[in-house]
């Protein structure tokens, strides 16, 4: 009926049987299963089913105002011409962005893009995958990355992601990643990431880390507390603070979300001329709102 087809999804089983029945941990499955329902980028591109996201989205930024962006996210798996070629919608900024600043509606994101992915080598603990596309200015990006995530003990995940890239008139650049999850309860994750990035053309090399506290309810919603940092190698000083939470919720449908992310951050201001002393922070408050349909497993 109607209300099966809903909890389960469009293209199949509902998202959380599926990540319970196929993680080998407490931690891996209570991680997959509040990536999923945040909508985190990295869940959606690393499916292993056709899923995709409708996502409008309303932000305000003390220093910068307001902001109004509609994308697409997701990937389309392609059966009839191999199993390892998907079609992956993304909206993020190019092979580079840290997992975290993929789900941190402040971002500044460009345009939804559409790339071609072979996935390589996909081993129990591993994966190798290859990315094609064109930017908006049909501008070549491709890339590639390799993954590993083990458990160990029960209650813990480690994942480290490596990534190697190519953009047309930015040039070479690498991105590694490192991720540690710790349940603490069967229905809260604490979670620390790390970034690290180089490029070239760059000034020196981009930093950044972070500790989130999520707890996550059956019919509840969801509430994420973050602490972010971020900085550069070219300098000793830290150029961004951030905290905050995200509250997540169903509403009407078990497809449809709705967001509320308030915070306040501490930003680096850039001295002018750059020769100029350190200015120091200016800080101040922010907020978005965010309405998502999943389309697919959810």
């Amino acid at each position: 009926d109607l209300e099966q087809q809903e909890r389960e999804g469009f293209f199949g089983l509902g998202w959380l049987d599926e990540t319970q029945a196929t993680s080998s941990n407490h931690a891996n499955a209570l991680a997959q299963s509040i990536d999923r329902y945040f909508g985190s980028e990295r869940s959606d591109l690393e499916a292993a089913y056709s899923s995709l996201r409708l996502i409008t989205q309303t932000s305000w930024d003390h220093s910068d105002g307001s902001d109004f962006r509609v994308s697409l996210r997701g990937t389309v798996h392609l059966p009839r011409l191999s199993d390892r070629l998907q079609l992956v919608f993304s909206d993020d900024r190019g092979e580079g962005s840290t997992y975290y600043e993929q789900n941190d509606m402040l971002t500044t994101q460009s345009s939804t893009r559409a790339n071609l992915e072979v996935n390589l080598a996909d081993a129990d603990y591993s994966r190798f995958d290859f990315r094609l596309g064109l930017r908006s200015n049909l501008k070549l990006r491709t890339s590639l990355r390799w993954r590993y995530e083990r458990p160990f003990a029960d209650d813990y995940v480690a994942r480290l992601s490596e990534t190697v890239y190519f953009i047309d008139a930015t040039g070479y650049g690498a991105f590694t990643q490192v991720q540690f999850d710790r349940t603490l309860s069967d229905n809260t994750l604490l979670r620390w990431s790390s970034e690290f990035r180089t490029q070239e053309e760059l000034a020196g090399n981009e930093w950044a880390t972070a500790l989130e506290y999520t707890v996550i309810g059956a019919n509840s919603g969801g509430i994420s507390y973050f602490v972010r940092l971020a900085g550069n190698s070219a300098h000793p000083d830290i150029d961004a603070y951030r905290v905050g939470f995200r509250l997540r919720q169903n509403i009407l449908r078990p497809w449809l979300f709705w967001e509320f992310t308030p915070g306040y951050s501490w930003v680096k201001k850039m001295p002018e001329p750059l020769s100029a002393p350190w200015p120091g922070y200016e800080s101040g408050l922010f907020a978005a709102v965010r309405l998502e349909m999943a389309i697919g497993r959810y």
